[in-house]
């Protein structure tokens, strides 16, 4: 539960987390009977006690899109576990499978393991098969009692200590071949030109290369037509050949030609590998997330995933474990551009979101003005590095130059859908706003978990639409990875939508942040957001939210009273 937990698909939505986390301790508690779409209502979703299931359809609703992510997680090859957790259809009590064989386990609540057998960390079946020898030649009686324990136990042999997974390298990918089974051959030249194209676009990528045959996974599969549209289905498998790591099915658009349709199907494809959260980076995502502590030297590349991990989470924390990584590989080489734009980016965010709403950002951001700058000038086909160049002009408040760096990105790049976010909020915060969404929204369709962060423009454009419950679905994605806006759009969609309980958790997540504290809310957003019409909407729902006044206009104390000077000051 927690490797699920920890999986931004679900981490973007606290309440499909807190879902999970509900229906899964019940179970193993032993307490299935009380697992009811009544019961849910009320103590997961904050529903009032006369909550009526079928009038409101907020667990059905909620349990189907937690269903639908689970086997997401699990088909996309993010789980490490030896069990997996699935949500049957009409039901919301969980089953727990065995992953190999997709068994359902038997499940017990939580019961002391017999004296004199101490349970393990880890999950190697060496560890298992040897304590069930064990168990069977001297505790035979036990045995079935034992074995429903290892149910919920993992189990690894006490002779050897957990080594230390290899440091993770940049990943590699091939690309294979894509079968025509569309039944026209006429079409065998452009669907011969599908895997070229995506190879083309993979070798774009800064953080990733094209490896040789047989020296990485193969990502390959076939094109067809169903209802008039191209459907290109993509497999990811390992470089031995057999089974596979992530599978994606990508509808191409309609309204265009043959040649169109299947090149935005191949830059989807090329998008969803090459991206933070796809799957050639999941490995030393998931390497990342069990560490204590890195290696004396990590090399490049885990200072890329240092960055992308700060990226989905956005904390102080995690930006300054990124700078001091990278700061150590530009000591050894001061011109890699990678290492150069994500320190620029990393700084930007950190300078900014430090600052008070009167700083002078563009005098505060010298460095990482002149970091982004360098790193252009050293590889100026680099994608990644004008996206980050946009970023740190943005948030110094050059907004015309931040959207030139971002659309540069995203013609270096057409795949990378970061790029592609960049530039719908850039455009967004810069009055074109249709423009903006419209990126924003592209970014959105090509990445099936993106990441907190693509949901920024969606929300704000949700809000000022006034279309609340939108907003409130966008926003909670973004809380996330922020902090600031994810609360604040939520909060201010709140009332209008008559969700007393949104109001009653990101209240006090607005009004106990340090930033909103030190600045007031709104000269906090005024940072950012200068429309006046989109900071109108804020004022408003966050009046309606109870945030009083003296809050939203300039420093708070954390029960919303002003902050006085002191006398003589």
């Amino acid at each position: 539960m927690d490797e699920i937990l920890g999986w931004q698909g679900i981490a973007r939505s606290p309440q499909l987390a807190d879902l999970l986390r509900y229906v899964v301790t019940k179970t193993l508690a032993g307490d299935e009977a009380s697992i009811k779409a009544y019961s849910i209502a009320v103590d997961v979703f904050g529903r009032p006690q006369n909550f009526d299931p079928q009038t409101d359809p907020i667990v059905r609703v909620q349990a189907r899109r937690l269903r639908r992510l689970l086997e997401q997680f699990y088909s996309n090859g993010h789980s490490r576990a030896d069990v997996q957790i699935r949500l049957p259809l009409g039901r919301y009590v969980p089953e727990f499978r065995e992953a190999e064989a997709g068994r359902v386990a038997p499940v017990v609540a939580a019961t002391p393991v017999k004296a004199g057998v101490a349970p393990v960390a880890g999950g190697r079946k060496r560890g298992l098969s040897r304590f069930l020898f064990t168990a069977l030649m001297g505790l035979s009686f036990t045995l079935i009692g034992v074995a429903l324990a290892v149910a919920i136990v993992r189990w690894a042999p006490e002779t050897l200590a957990p080594g230390a997974p290899a440091v993770p390298q940049e990943p590699g990918v091939v690309v294979g071949h894509f079968d025509n089974l569309t039944g026209d051959p006429v079409l065998d030249d452009d669907i011969g030109q599908f895997a070229a194209r995506v190879t083309d676009l993979l070798g774009r990528f800064d953080n990733m290369h094209l490896a040789p045959e047989g020296t990485g996974p193969v990502v390959e599969g076939t094109v067809q037509i169903m209802d008039g549209r191209f459907v290109a289905r993509a497999i990811l498998r390992p470089a031995g050949g057999g089974g596979s790591i992530w599978t994606s099915t990508i509808t191409a658009p309609s309204g265009m030609t043959d040649s169109e349709a299947l090149r935005a199907a191949a830059l989807t494809l090329a998008g969803q590998l090459g991206n933070a959260t796809g799957p050639l980076h999941a490995p030393g995502m998931a390497w990342l997330r069990l560490q204590t502590a890195l290696p004396e030297d990590p090399g490049a590349y885990v200072c890329e995933l240092l960055f992308m991990s700060w990226r989905e989470r956005r904390s102080v924390d995690d930006a300054d474990h990124g700078v001091a990584c990278l700061s150590r590989l530009l000591a050894e080489e001061p011109n890699n551009a990678v290492a150069l734009a994500s320190v620029a980016g990393l700084g930007a965010w950190r300078t900014q979101f430090l600052s008070s709403s009167d700083a002078d950002l563009p005098m505060l951001m010298l460095e990482t003005t002149a970091a982004a700058s360098r790193a252009v000038e050293l590889a100026p086909t680099s994608s990644f590095a004008h996206e980050q160049q946009a970023i740190v002009l943005s948030r110094q408040g050059s907004m015309g130059d931040a959207v030139r760096a971002a659309r540069r990105a995203q013609e270096l790049n057409p795949a990378n859908m970061d790029a592609v976010s960049v530039l719908g909020t850039q455009l967004w915060l810069s009055g074109e706003l249709a423009e903006g969404n419209a990126a924003g929204e592209m970014a959105l369709a090509a990445i099936p978990t993106a990441p907190p962060w693509y949901y920024l423009t969606r929300g704000l454009t949700a809000l000022r639409e006034q279309r609340f419950f939108d907003a409130i679905d966008a926003a909670q994605a973004l809380a996330a990875g922020d902090e600031e806006f994810g609360p604040v759009i939520a909060l201010a969609a709140a009332p209008r939508a008559g969700r007393t309980d949104l109001i009653d958790r990101y209240r006090p997540l607005v009004m106990g942040n340090a930033a909103f504290q030190k600045n007031g809310v709104m000269p906090r957003l005024a940072m950012r957001i200068r429309q006046p019409s989109v900071l109108e909407q804020f004022r408003q729902g966050l009046v309606l939210a109870g945030v009083p006044t003296t809050a939203l206009d300039g420093p708070f104390n954390p029960d919303g009273t002003p902050v006085v000077d002191a006398p003589g000051r």
